[in-house]
């Protein structure tokens, strides 16, 4: 029982010493999360907490979209990734989600809310 209590204490000053190690997905770190071209990546993000939802990504290169694929998103998968020169196509959005030098943008099968949400734990949400 101490063993257990032990290892709780330790996870609760982790979490409170280093909050974004609990609260935000490790892709942020890797070098895909980072900008790396200027062209855009349009794919299907599937996770556990949420439907299948289109969504775009820019700023990124042809090499890293195709990347997505394997890597995902951290908590999410990344489903048909397809690169295209310029921006993400802004016709149909709901928002999106600033990152380190790039975007990722949501459409409108996506619940506003729960984007912008998610969007809350690693960036800063502009309307569209």
């Amino acid at each position: 029982m101490k063993f257990l209590l032990n290892i709780f204490a330790t996870l609760v000053l982790a979490i409170v010493l280093y909050p974004q190690l609990g609260f935000t997905s490790s892709h942020h770190d890797s070098e895909l999360a980072q900008a790396s071209g200027t062209g855009h990546c349009n794919y299907i993000s599937d996770g556990p907490f949420s439907e299948p939802y289109k969504a775009c990504r820019t700023n990124i290169s042809a090499q890293a979209c195709v990347a997505l694929e394997e890597e995902g998103d951290g908590m999410m998968s990344v489903i048909s990734p397809v690169y295209g020169e310029g921006d993400c196509p802004r016709e149909t959005t709901i928002g999106s989600c600033e990152r380190d030098g790039w975007e990722e943008v949501y459409y409108d099968d996506n619940d506003p809310t729960m984007a912008e949400f998610g969007c809350g734990f690693a960036g800063d949400w502009l309307a569209p």
